[in-house]
């Protein structure tokens, strides 16, 4: 993925439509931090990123409450995301939600976790993919 495609992508998220119904230009730079870009960027977003958990497609970001939300876990009881007006910060702390992406405005807590984006993705891929997975 290249960077245009990147921003095409992000233009077709229902968190674009999101915020356009807020009067605000839907970019990658106001949904997504750079950490996160730089992993769309690198790594894309394939089958393999869904195992244990399902990193959201560039098309799939959705915001609740003020939160842009990046990754759920397999059983959809949990989801992860930034606060929208963090997105700026390169590699912003990343909150947990108590519910999973599909509740509604309002339900669950979100609660911030002891990583950035970039340290909540290298232990997802640590925690899914072993050294004994890769020989």
């Amino acid at each position: 993925m290249d960077p245009a495609e990147l921003q095409e992508h992000v233009q077709q998220s229902v968190a674009a439509q999101q915020l356009k119904d807020v009067g605000t230009e839907p970019t990658v730079a106001h949904l997504a931090p750079l950490s996160l870009q730089e992993f769309y960027l690198a790594l894309g977003v394939s089958e393999m990123m869904e195992t244990n958990h399902f990193f959201f497609d560039p098309d799939e970001l959705e915001i609740r409450d003020n939160m842009v939300m990046f990754i759920e876990d397999a059983h959809e009881s949990t989801a992860w995301g930034v606060p929208l007006d963090q997105v700026s910060l390169p590699d912003p702390i990343v909150y947990r939600r108590t519910v999973g992406a599909d509740e509604p405005e309002g339900a669950g807590q979100w609660k911030p976790i002891d990583s950035t984006v970039s340290e909540f993705i290298t232990d997802i891929l640590t925690w899914n993919y072993s050294e004994d997975d890769l020989d």
